[in-house]
């Protein structure tokens, strides 16, 4: 779509229609809840399917823009924003976010191991002791800025310190020989 740019000039500006891209659910429309299996299922014009949420901005805006897919993965829609859904769908969604997105804070690095070039790490976190390995210190070690670090590991798990700069001097030590 264009538009004018400013009145009494011929210059067009492209406006971006962002309901042209996605399909955005009304949230007064739709509910969310767990059924007898906790599946997430979503109902819509008096269907109801289970769907399976993803957030579109994971590490930057974790309740605008959650896209629901079918068990296929084939794109049901989008809710643009969590705090329009009524409160029980919104607890039901945001249940099954924290389910999806369990990520697991780093509180202690208690060593790291290089074992036939691959790192091990041995761990502490808020839901206890945990030893794994990552496939490469460069692709599964993500720095997102402010001392957060984002770890994945051989199995796809994922894993967070907050802010590394406030561990203990040991485990801060540890971290910074690999950021």
């Amino acid at each position: 779509m264009r538009t004018p740019h400013a009145e009494g000039t011929n210059k067009m500006v492209e406006t971006y229609n962002l309901e042209e891209e996605l399909n955005l659910l009304v949230p007064t429309e739709v509910k969310f809840f767990h059924d007898r299996f906790d599946d997430l299922i979503l109902e819509s014009d008096g269907v109801s399917k289970p769907v399976l949420p993803a957030r579109a901005f994971p590490l930057s805006s974790e309740d605008s823009f959650i896209t629901l897919t079918d068990n296929e993965g084939n794109e049901i829609g989008t809710i643009r924003e969590l705090a329009a859904l009524d409160p029980d769908s919104r607890l039901s969604l945001e249940a099954e976010l924290v389910r999806v997105y369990y990520t697991p804070k780093i509180l202690q690095v208690n060593g790291l191991k290089e074992n036939f070039h691959i790192p091990g790490w041995d761990v502490e976190t808020d839901r206890g002791p945990r030893v794994f390995e990552i496939r490469s210190g460069r692709r599964d070690v993500r720095d997102l800025g402010k001392g957060r670090l984002l770890i994945r590991d051989a199995d796809g798990n994922r894993y967070e310190i907050p802010n590394y700069h406030n561990l203990d001097p040991a485990s801060r030590a540890l971290v910074e020989r690999v950021v």
